[in-house]
């Protein structure tokens, strides 16, 4: 059966991308390299930073359920652009907070706020694209990311605070970034007609809760949420500490922020190579497992290292989650029992355990950081639960196109 491809698809995947590229990405990125500055100012200890850094985290796990499932419900453009108005508001309210308390709070609904939009960025996605571009287009939306990260990264410490006058001035204009998205997406933006996606075999719009009840049963699923947790948790945490870890071992925080927009960067790339190679050849596995091992490698050896042998060791951790994440999310997309109108609720599941991680981990880190006043054990730490993604990930059916041939 030959794959129908829309026209549109390619616009939609630019406004997608622009979404997960400037608010999920640079809008998140600028914190990263912020943190010693913010540290300073307010007095915080590392697991302060950690509760900080972890808490936009926390607020998408307890609203991601929700906003996949209302995304299943209402459709994909009108949850998004309710969720970008908050999401406006929530970023510019983080330059406002006095200390500790309310900037954890402004980060907190930050993160509930983007519970309604970056799973659904990926069930556009899967309402767009078929198969044969599926693992691609996930890889791009990986990378657009990136490069936001990597945007936030690069200028945080070293062009946006020096030029706007510090980090609350920052905050401020990612508050005036969030609000020109939410025109862009209110102008272009398209909902895929119900009757084609009938047409692809789905009878009706499920209920709010009926989806989410059905994916619930996939153990398969639950298997990648608990991968996602590892992986993409870790990931995260690995990203806010690791400026902090450099600045206190002589690093600039101007040159710590450029070194992980690097690492980004290099992540980006390889999360559109790795996919795409993984669409030509119609499998996800072998390329999820084996590069979940090069990320626990880098992860766990990190903080030994200065100089090039770092940027060795950090290439090796954005190979990994660069090829791994995006495959992740696809491997999702292609189960059985979820298909197009149903994914709004598997990606609501996955954001919740993802988040759940990323909330976590970083509070422990800086818990383990402050006890045992080193940074190795809390990045090892990470290393290990890649490892336990590892063991998951061989457990669970392969899903790409040659795998469906064969059955």
């Amino acid at each position: 059966m030959v794959e129908q491809k829309w026209a549109y698809r390619r616009h939609m995947l630019v406004y997608f991308c622009l979404i997960a590229c400037f608010l999920n990405g640079l809008n998140i990125g600028v914190v990263p390299p912020l943190l010693p500055e913010i540290a300073a100012e307010l007095s915080l200890t590392h697991t302060q930073i950690g509760i900080i850094w972890g808490a936009w985290f926390l607020g998408m796990m307890l609203f991601s359920l929700v906003g996949g499932a209302m995304a299943d419900r209402f459709g994909v453009k009108r949850v998004i652009a309710g969720a970008l108005i908050f999401s406006a508001v929530f970023c510019a309210l983080r330059g406002f907070m006095p200390g500790f308390q309310g900037l954890t709070v402004a980060m907190f609904l930050f993160g509930a706020s983007l519970a309604f939009i970056v799973p659904n960025l990926t069930k556009g996605i899967g309402m767009w694209f078929g198969r044969t571009e599926l693992g691609r287009a996930n890889g791009i939306l990986s990378i657009s990311v990136g490069v936001g990260l990597v945007l936030g990264n690069m200028m945080g410490a070293s062009v946006l605070s020096p030029l706007l006058g510090g980090w609350r001035p920052t905050m401020w204009l990612t508050g005036a970034i969030a609000a020109v998205l939410f025109i862009m997406w209110i102008a272009g933006a398209r909902e895929r007609p119900v009757e084609e996606i009938a047409g692809e075999g789905a009878a009706r719009q499920p209920g709010t809760w009926e989806g989410l009840k059905k994916v619930v049963r996939i153990k398969d699923l639950w298997f990648v949420c608990l991968m996602e947790f590892c992986l993409v948790g870790g990931a995260l945490a690995f990203q806010g500490f690791l400026p902090t870890m450099l600045v206190e071992k002589g690093m600039t925080a101007a040159r710590a922020g450029l070194l992980l927009g690097f690492t980004l960067m290099s992540s980006g790339v390889f999360s559109v190579v790795g996919p795409s190679l993984s669409d030509r050849l119609g499998v996800r596995k072998p390329f999820v497992w084996p590069f979940l091992l090069l990320s626990s490698v880098g992860m766990s050896l990190v903080t030994f290292f200065m100089g090039r042998p770092l940027i060795a060791v950090l290439i090796l951790f954005a190979v990994g989650v660069g090829v791994a994440i995006p495959l992740l999310r696809t491997i999702v997309l292609e189960m059985e029992g979820i298909g197009p109108l149903h994914t709004g609720s598997a990606l609501g599941l996955i954001f919740v355990l993802n988040r759940l991680g990323a909330f976590i981990l970083p509070v422990v880190m800086g818990a383990v950081i402050d006890f045992s006043h080193l940074f190795w054990p809390g990045f090892l730490l990470l290393g290990v639960l890649n490892l336990v993604a590892v063991r998951l990930c061989l457990a669970i059916k392969e899903t790409g196109l040659r795998a469906k041939r064969v059955s």
